[in-house]
């Protein structure tokens, strides 16, 4: 193998062992995998090892989804309209 795809190789390793590291600290799992990506990763998981806090992953919440479903209906209101049947709701499976 020539120096250069050992090099890339190496770059590649280190770079997917530090992303692992990082993510596995974040969700707060620990394990072999964890311990591996670390040495595997040195010197930059050191950082990633005092930076990043354990277990803080973001819990994300689903987003209100009020302003969807006001835009949904005024699309149903406006495709009765254009279909010339005023009042009735037109079924978005059928159109």
């Amino acid at each position: 193998m020539s120096y250069f795809l050992q090099m890339l190789l190496g770059a590649i390793v280190w770079l997917v062992a530090n992303v692992v590291y990082v993510d596995m600290k974040r969700k707060g799992l620990r394990g072999f995998t964890r311990f591996a990506a670390f040495w595997a990763g040195t010197p930059t998981t050191w950082i990633s090892f005092f930076a990043v806090t354990e277990g803080a992953a973001p819990e994300l919440e689903a987003p209100e989804d009020d302003q969807g479903l006001a835009l949904l209906e005024e699309i149903r209101r406006d495709r009765a309209l254009r279909s010339g049947e005023e009042g009735e709701p037109v079924d978005p499976e059928t159109t």
